[in-house]
């Protein structure tokens, strides 16, 4: 890409700012992204929030294991917050969050091996079997289980998600 041609990324993120500005100027609760000072502190309660979620996941992954997809997908969303936090983001709306991490991957302010666990939270392509659909499936339908190969693969990228993103923040 040309280094003058933005990624979809930074233009969403810009959306997303412009969105949650507009929306502060009308009193309303912004659903988008501010650009904020960097919080450590929150920061790491967003990791302390992803190892609740995991911890949540354990405990239910043979009773209730279509939760344990939402309670994966919320670690690893709240490694994402942490991140946000870090590098002086805040952020209400989960797609504003992810090319939030995106456009911080581009900008090198992140390893670009963390894509990988963005790819698998949003999928990158038609085969590979994404977090959020699999969240928004055990949520909004009457499915009552999920394989336990699957709860715990998801469960292994959570702890390797929240050991990198623990890194990252220091």
């Amino acid at each position: 890409m040309p280094s003058n041609e933005k990624s979809e990324a930074h233009k969403h993120v810009e959306w997303c700012l412009k969105k949650a500005e507009k929306e502060l100027k009308e009193g309303k609760d912004h659903k988008g992204l501010l650009k904020v000072d960097s919080d450590m502190k929150l920061a790491k309660d967003h990791i302390t929030k992803a190892e609740h979620n995991l911890k949540a996941l354990l405990h239910n992954q043979n009773s209730f294991s279509d939760w344990s997809i939402n309670m994966g997908f919320y670690a690893m969303y709240h490694c994402c917050l942490a991140l946000l936090a870090k590098f002086g983001y805040a952020s209400k709306n989960q797609q504003c969050t992810l090319s939030a991490i995106e456009m911080l991957i581009e900008e090198k302010k992140i390893d670009a091996s963390f894509k990988e666990y963005i790819e698998k939270m949003q999928g990158s392509n038609a085969k590979e079997e994404r977090i959020l659909p699999m969240r928004e499936d055990t949520q909004y339908t009457p499915v009552l289980s999920v394989e336990a190969k699957k709860v715990k693969e998801l469960l292994a990228l959570c702890q390797d998600m929240i050991d990198e993103t623990k890194g990252i923040i220091g």
